[in-house]
Protein backbone atom coordinates (compact mmCIF):
# COMPACT_ATOMS: atom_id res chain seq x y z
CA UNK A 1 0.00 0.00 0.00
CA UNK A 2 1.55 3.57 -0.72
CA UNK A 3 2.04 5.60 1.82
CA UNK A 4 3.04 9.44 2.20
CA UNK A 5 6.67 10.46 1.55
CA UNK A 6 8.68 13.39 2.81
CA UNK A 7 11.24 15.34 1.09
CA UNK A 8 12.99 18.63 1.11
CA UNK A 9 14.26 18.81 -2.44
CA UNK A 10 11.77 21.05 -3.63
CA UNK A 11 12.76 20.22 -7.62
CA UNK A 12 11.45 16.66 -6.95
CA UNK A 13 7.84 18.44 -5.54
CA UNK A 14 8.18 21.20 -8.14
CA UNK A 15 8.12 18.46 -10.96
CA UNK A 16 5.60 16.21 -9.18
CA UNK A 17 3.45 19.34 -9.69
CA UNK A 18 4.18 20.82 -13.04
CA UNK A 19 3.33 17.36 -14.55
CA UNK A 20 -0.35 17.97 -13.01
CA UNK A 21 0.40 15.82 -9.46
CA UNK A 22 -0.12 16.77 -5.67
CA UNK A 23 2.25 17.46 -3.14
CA UNK A 24 1.30 18.80 0.43
CA UNK A 25 3.38 21.46 1.34
CA UNK A 26 4.31 24.31 4.44
CA UNK A 27 2.82 27.83 4.62
CA UNK A 28 3.40 29.87 7.62
CA UNK A 29 -0.44 29.48 8.23
CA UNK A 30 -1.16 25.62 7.81
CA UNK A 31 0.18 22.85 5.31
CA UNK A 32 -1.63 23.24 2.18
CA UNK A 33 -2.74 20.18 -0.70
CA UNK A 34 -1.58 21.88 -3.25
CA UNK A 35 -1.77 21.92 -7.43
CA UNK A 36 -1.11 23.53 -10.37
CA UNK A 37 -3.92 26.43 -10.49
CA UNK A 38 -4.23 26.34 -13.91
CA UNK A 39 -4.60 22.77 -14.41
CA UNK A 40 -8.02 21.65 -14.16
CA UNK A 41 -7.28 18.09 -13.71
CA UNK A 42 -4.98 18.70 -10.83
CA UNK A 43 -7.62 21.18 -9.20
CA UNK A 44 -10.44 18.28 -9.55
CA UNK A 45 -8.25 15.71 -7.77
CA UNK A 46 -8.32 17.81 -4.79
CA UNK A 47 -11.40 17.86 -4.26
CA UNK A 48 -11.56 14.38 -4.68
CA UNK A 49 -8.66 13.27 -2.12
CA UNK A 50 -10.05 15.97 0.20
CA UNK A 51 -13.48 14.89 0.02
CA UNK A 52 -13.90 18.62 -0.45
CA UNK A 53 -17.41 20.08 -1.86
CA UNK A 54 -17.31 21.61 -5.30
CA UNK A 55 -19.35 24.81 -3.79
CA UNK A 56 -16.21 25.53 -0.89
CA UNK A 57 -14.00 27.68 -3.11
CA UNK A 58 -10.10 27.43 -3.03
CA UNK A 59 -7.18 30.12 -2.08
CA UNK A 60 -4.92 30.97 -5.16
CA UNK A 61 -1.09 31.08 -3.99
CA UNK A 62 1.25 33.61 -5.99
CA UNK A 63 4.73 33.54 -6.00
CA UNK A 64 4.63 37.11 -5.35
CA UNK A 65 2.11 40.41 -6.21
CA UNK A 66 2.83 40.73 -9.62
CA UNK A 67 1.38 37.75 -10.59
CA UNK A 68 -2.25 39.43 -9.47
CA UNK A 69 -2.93 40.82 -12.53
CA UNK A 70 -3.18 37.25 -14.01
CA UNK A 71 -5.65 36.36 -11.73
CA UNK A 72 -7.49 39.38 -10.69
CA UNK A 73 -9.71 41.68 -13.44
CA UNK A 74 -9.36 44.52 -11.25
CA UNK A 75 -7.12 45.75 -8.08
CA UNK A 76 -8.84 48.25 -6.13
CA UNK A 77 -6.31 50.92 -4.48
CA UNK A 78 -7.39 49.01 -0.68
CA UNK A 79 -6.57 46.17 -2.14
CA UNK A 80 -3.02 47.41 -3.31
CA UNK A 81 -2.84 48.60 0.13
CA UNK A 82 -3.06 45.69 1.67
CA UNK A 83 -0.61 43.98 -0.88
CA UNK A 84 2.08 46.35 -0.04
CA UNK A 85 2.00 45.69 3.80
CA UNK A 86 1.00 42.16 4.66
CA UNK A 87 2.11 40.20 1.30
CA UNK A 88 3.59 38.13 1.69
CA UNK A 89 1.89 36.63 4.86
CA UNK A 90 -1.25 34.98 6.01
CA UNK A 91 -3.48 37.44 4.45
CA UNK A 92 -6.09 36.54 1.44
CA UNK A 93 -7.58 39.02 -0.82
CA UNK A 94 -10.80 38.18 -2.38
CA UNK A 95 -10.81 40.12 -5.60
CA UNK A 96 -12.71 40.07 -8.89
CA UNK A 97 -11.75 37.19 -10.73
CA UNK A 98 -10.38 37.64 -14.20
CA UNK A 99 -12.68 35.88 -17.13
CA UNK A 100 -10.25 33.39 -17.42
CA UNK A 101 -10.13 31.91 -14.07
CA UNK A 102 -11.26 28.50 -13.35
CA UNK A 103 -14.81 28.73 -11.97
CA UNK A 104 -13.62 25.15 -10.62
CA UNK A 105 -11.49 27.31 -8.03
CA UNK A 106 -13.88 30.06 -7.38
CA UNK A 107 -16.44 27.71 -6.72
CA UNK A 108 -18.85 29.30 -9.67
CA UNK A 109 -17.79 32.71 -8.37
CA UNK A 110 -17.31 35.60 -9.98
CA UNK A 111 -14.70 36.16 -7.47
CA UNK A 112 -11.37 35.05 -6.86
CA UNK A 113 -9.07 34.22 -3.41
CA UNK A 114 -5.53 35.40 -3.73
CA UNK A 115 -2.22 35.24 -1.60
CA UNK A 116 1.23 35.50 -1.34
CA UNK A 117 2.55 33.41 1.20
CA UNK A 118 5.68 34.01 3.59
CA UNK A 119 7.01 30.51 4.48
CA UNK A 120 10.51 30.39 2.95
CA UNK A 121 9.94 27.06 1.21
CA UNK A 122 6.98 27.31 0.11
CA UNK A 123 8.34 31.07 -1.19
CA UNK A 124 11.27 28.75 -3.16
CA UNK A 125 8.71 26.21 -4.19
CA UNK A 126 6.08 29.17 -5.77
CA UNK A 127 9.59 31.04 -7.53
CA UNK A 128 10.79 27.87 -8.57
CA UNK A 129 7.79 27.21 -10.70
CA UNK A 130 7.12 30.28 -11.61
CA UNK A 131 3.49 29.93 -11.42
CA UNK A 132 0.41 29.51 -8.91
CA UNK A 133 -0.90 26.74 -6.84
CA UNK A 134 -4.31 26.36 -5.02
CA UNK A 135 -3.54 25.09 -2.07
CA UNK A 136 -6.13 24.52 0.54
CA UNK A 137 -5.41 23.12 3.95
CA UNK A 138 -3.84 19.16 3.78
CA UNK A 139 -6.45 17.33 5.54
CA UNK A 140 -9.39 15.24 4.71
CA UNK A 141 -12.62 17.91 4.36
CA UNK A 142 -13.70 19.39 8.11
CA UNK A 143 -11.01 17.62 9.98
CA UNK A 144 -8.45 19.40 12.05
CA UNK A 145 -5.97 21.44 9.66
CA UNK A 146 -2.18 20.20 9.59
CA UNK A 147 0.63 21.96 10.69
CA UNK A 148 4.00 19.57 10.25
CA UNK A 149 4.41 17.10 8.45
CA UNK A 150 3.23 14.54 10.53
CA UNK A 151 -0.36 15.56 10.46
CA UNK A 152 -0.48 15.82 7.08
CA UNK A 153 0.66 12.08 6.88
CA UNK A 154 -1.60 10.94 9.15
CA UNK A 155 -4.55 12.22 7.26
CA UNK A 156 -3.50 10.78 3.79
CA UNK A 157 -2.30 7.46 4.98
CA UNK A 158 -2.37 5.17 2.41
CA UNK A 159 -2.25 7.59 -0.31
CA UNK A 160 0.77 8.08 -2.84
CA UNK A 161 1.48 11.84 -1.44
CA UNK A 162 4.80 13.93 -1.60
CA UNK A 163 4.70 15.69 1.30
CA UNK A 164 7.27 18.76 1.25
CA UNK A 165 9.21 19.31 4.77
CA UNK A 166 9.44 22.73 6.02
CA UNK A 167 8.99 22.59 9.90
CA UNK A 168 5.85 23.58 12.13
CA UNK A 169 3.82 26.32 11.00
CA UNK A 170 4.72 29.80 12.21
CA UNK A 171 1.15 30.89 12.49
CA UNK A 172 -1.04 27.57 13.11
CA UNK A 173 -4.06 29.20 12.05
CA UNK A 174 -5.64 29.80 8.45
CA UNK A 175 -5.06 33.24 6.98
CA UNK A 176 -7.57 36.68 7.36
CA UNK A 177 -9.74 36.66 4.53
CA UNK A 178 -10.60 39.91 3.58
CA UNK A 179 -12.92 40.82 0.42
CA UNK A 180 -11.67 44.37 -1.63
CA UNK A 181 -14.68 44.86 -4.33
CA UNK A 182 -15.35 47.49 -5.99
CA UNK A 183 -18.11 49.82 -4.87
CA UNK A 184 -17.72 47.64 -1.60
CA UNK A 185 -16.28 48.39 1.46
CA UNK A 186 -13.46 46.22 2.54
CA UNK A 187 -14.54 43.72 4.72
CA UNK A 188 -13.20 40.58 6.53
CA UNK A 189 -14.73 37.11 5.44
CA UNK A 190 -12.74 35.23 7.57
CA UNK A 191 -10.76 36.18 10.92
CA UNK A 192 -6.96 35.25 11.39
CA UNK A 193 -4.11 36.17 13.24
CA UNK A 194 -4.25 39.62 11.30
CA UNK A 195 -6.55 41.70 13.56
CA UNK A 196 -9.18 44.71 11.71
CA UNK A 197 -7.21 46.94 14.29
CA UNK A 198 -4.03 45.54 12.48
CA UNK A 199 -5.46 45.85 8.96
CA UNK A 200 -7.16 49.29 9.41
CA UNK A 201 -10.08 47.74 8.61
CA UNK A 202 -14.06 47.24 9.96
CA UNK A 203 -15.87 44.51 9.53
CA UNK A 204 -19.03 44.82 7.29
CA UNK A 205 -21.02 42.03 8.49
CA UNK A 206 -23.78 42.25 5.48
CA UNK A 207 -21.23 41.73 2.25
CA UNK A 208 -22.00 40.96 -1.30
CA UNK A 209 -20.28 40.32 -4.03
CA UNK A 210 -20.97 43.53 -6.64
CA UNK A 211 -23.27 41.51 -8.34
CA UNK A 212 -25.26 41.38 -5.12
CA UNK A 213 -24.21 37.63 -4.58
CA UNK A 214 -23.25 36.12 -1.28
CA UNK A 215 -19.65 35.59 -1.40
CA UNK A 216 -18.47 31.97 -0.14
CA UNK A 217 -14.78 31.73 1.58
CA UNK A 218 -13.19 28.50 2.83
CA UNK A 219 -13.70 27.52 6.63
CA UNK A 220 -16.93 28.53 6.84
CA UNK A 221 -18.68 25.29 7.24
CA UNK A 222 -20.39 24.71 10.52
CA UNK A 223 -18.70 21.87 11.59
CA UNK A 224 -15.05 22.01 10.67
CA UNK A 225 -11.27 21.52 12.05
CA UNK A 226 -12.90 19.01 13.82
CA UNK A 227 -11.10 16.12 15.90
CA UNK A 228 -12.76 12.94 15.90
CA UNK A 229 -12.89 13.22 19.97
CA UNK A 230 -15.68 14.91 20.60
CA UNK A 231 -15.05 18.60 21.78
CA UNK A 232 -17.28 20.39 24.76
CA UNK A 233 -16.59 24.28 26.40
CA UNK A 234 -15.53 23.99 30.02
CA UNK A 235 -16.51 25.94 33.10
CA UNK A 236 -16.05 25.52 36.74
CA UNK A 237 -19.03 23.30 36.67
CA UNK A 238 -17.63 20.86 34.51
CA UNK A 239 -14.14 21.06 36.06
CA UNK A 240 -16.27 20.23 39.42
CA UNK A 241 -18.03 17.18 37.72
CA UNK A 242 -15.43 15.97 35.56
CA UNK A 243 -11.34 16.81 36.32
CA UNK A 244 -11.06 13.24 38.42
CA UNK A 245 -12.12 11.41 35.05
CA UNK A 246 -8.43 10.11 33.25
CA UNK A 247 -10.25 9.70 30.27
CA UNK A 248 -11.29 13.13 30.17
CA UNK A 249 -8.95 15.82 28.11
CA UNK A 250 -8.51 19.27 28.86
CA UNK A 251 -7.05 22.59 27.09
CA UNK A 252 -6.49 25.68 29.39
CA UNK A 253 -5.75 29.21 28.62
CA UNK A 254 -3.28 30.67 30.76
CA UNK A 255 -4.85 29.53 34.18
CA UNK A 256 -4.06 25.46 34.28
CA UNK A 257 -6.28 23.88 36.97
CA UNK A 258 -4.92 19.85 38.49
CA UNK A 259 -7.32 17.58 36.81
CA UNK A 260 -6.84 13.54 36.62
CA UNK A 261 -6.81 13.18 32.76
CA UNK A 262 -4.38 14.81 30.32
CA UNK A 263 -4.11 18.59 29.81
CA UNK A 264 -2.18 21.20 27.95
CA UNK A 265 -2.19 24.91 28.72
CA UNK A 266 -2.09 26.59 25.59
CA UNK A 267 -1.22 30.14 27.49
CA UNK A 268 -2.86 33.92 27.82
CA UNK A 269 -1.07 34.98 24.76
CA UNK A 270 -3.66 34.49 21.51
CA UNK A 271 -0.43 34.39 19.50
CA UNK A 272 1.34 31.21 20.97
CA UNK A 273 -2.58 29.72 21.35
CA UNK A 274 -2.89 30.05 17.59
CA UNK A 275 -0.29 28.79 16.83
CA UNK A 276 -0.62 25.75 18.99
CA UNK A 277 -4.48 25.20 19.10
CA UNK A 278 -4.26 22.35 16.42
CA UNK A 279 -1.22 20.19 17.06
CA UNK A 280 -2.69 19.67 20.45
CA UNK A 281 -6.08 18.28 18.74
CA UNK A 282 -4.02 16.16 17.13
CA UNK A 283 -1.91 15.36 20.89
CA UNK A 284 -5.02 14.79 22.68
CA UNK A 285 -7.04 12.91 20.06
CA UNK A 286 -4.39 9.99 19.80
CA UNK A 287 -5.13 9.61 23.34
CA UNK A 288 -8.06 8.57 22.45
CA UNK A 289 -10.29 10.62 25.36
CA UNK A 290 -14.12 9.94 26.17
CA UNK A 291 -14.19 13.69 25.09
CA UNK A 292 -12.30 17.27 25.54
CA UNK A 293 -12.76 20.31 27.25
CA UNK A 294 -11.72 23.41 26.44
CA UNK A 295 -12.04 26.31 28.82
CA UNK A 296 -12.78 29.47 26.63
CA UNK A 297 -10.20 31.96 25.81
CA UNK A 298 -10.89 35.84 26.31
CA UNK A 299 -13.67 37.07 24.20
CA UNK A 300 -11.95 40.37 22.49
CA UNK A 301 -10.60 41.31 18.74
CA UNK A 302 -7.37 39.53 19.52
CA UNK A 303 -8.68 36.17 19.99
CA UNK A 304 -11.42 36.57 17.51
CA UNK A 305 -9.59 34.08 15.21
CA UNK A 306 -8.92 31.42 17.83
CA UNK A 307 -13.22 31.66 18.78
CA UNK A 308 -13.94 31.35 15.11
CA UNK A 309 -12.03 27.85 15.09
CA UNK A 310 -13.07 27.11 18.16
CA UNK A 311 -16.70 27.19 17.44
CA UNK A 312 -16.49 24.91 14.53
CA UNK A 313 -15.20 22.08 16.18
CA UNK A 314 -17.09 22.74 19.88
CA UNK A 315 -20.12 20.87 20.51
CA UNK A 316 -23.21 21.75 21.81
CA UNK A 317 -24.25 19.99 24.99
Amino acid sequence: MPEPRQTRDIHQVASRLSKGGLAAIPTETVYGLAALATNDQAVDAVFVLKGRPSSNPLIVHLPDSSHVSDWAASVPPEAKRLMREFWPGPLTLVLPAHESVSRRITAGQSTVALRVPSHPVCAELLRTLGAALVAPSANRSNRISPTCEAHVALQFSGEDLLILEGGPCEVGLESTIVAVLPDQPPAILRPGVLTREQLGLRESPAFTSAKGEPVTVPGQHHRHYAPDSPAFWADEAALKQLGDRAEVAWIFCGDPRPVRGPSKDLGAEPGAYAQHLYATLYEMDALNPSEIRVIPPPRCEDWEAIHNRLSRLIRAG
